[in-house]
C-alpha cells in the first residue's frame, strides 16, 4: 500500500467521524422532526456507537475501494462507488435502523447523500496536499 492511500483511509475514518458528528446536530434542527428519518438510528445506537459506526464504515469502505477493488483515487469514481453503495444499504436493508432515512428520502437525494462522503476525504487529501506545497 502506497503512502497516499494510507493517508486517504486514515482521512476515511476522522471524515467519517466527523461528518456524523456534524449530522446529529444538524438532523434534528433541519431535518424535520424525524430528522430526515434517522432520529431512531440515533435513537437505537446512541450519539458514541454512531460515531463510531460512521468511521468504521468509511474506513472499511475506503479498504474495499483501493485495497480489493484497486480503483484510482478519482472523485467520479468515489461519487458512483457512493450511490452503488447507498444502493445496496437501501435494497438489502443492512442497516434496518436507517428504514426511516430511506423513506424520508427518495433514490436521487440518498444517492446524493451516500457520495458525497466518499468523495470528501479525497478533497480534504487535496486540500492538505496543496497546502504543504505552498
Amino acid at each position: 500500500m502506497n503512502q497516499q492511500i494510507g493517508e486517504l483511509i486514515v482521512l476515511s475514518c476522522v471524515s467519517g467521524f466527523f461528518g456524523d458528528a456534524l449530522l446529529q446536530i444538524i438532523a434534528p434542527k433541519i431535518g424535520g422532526k424525524t430528522g430526515w428519518g434517522l432520529t431512531p438510528y440515533f435513537g437505537q445506537h446512541g450519539s458514541g456507537e454512531a460515531l463510531c459506526i460512521a468511521s468504521g464504515m468509511m474506513t472499511v469502505f475506503y479498504i474495499i475501494y483501493f485495497l480489493i477493488l484497486r480503483l484510482p483515487p478519482n472523485p467520479i469514481y468515489l461519487a458512483l462507488y457512493g450511490i452503488i453503495l447507498d444502493l445496496l444499504f437501501r435494497e438489502l436493508r443492512l442497516f434496518p435502523s436507517l428504514d426511516g432515512y430511506y423513506e424520508s428520502l427518495n433514490y436521487f437525494w440518498s444517492g446524493v447523500w451516500g457520495a458525497i462522503p466518499m468523495v470528501i476525504p479525497l478533497f480534504l487529501y487535496k486540500l492538505i496536499k496543496s497546502e504543504k506545497t505552498m
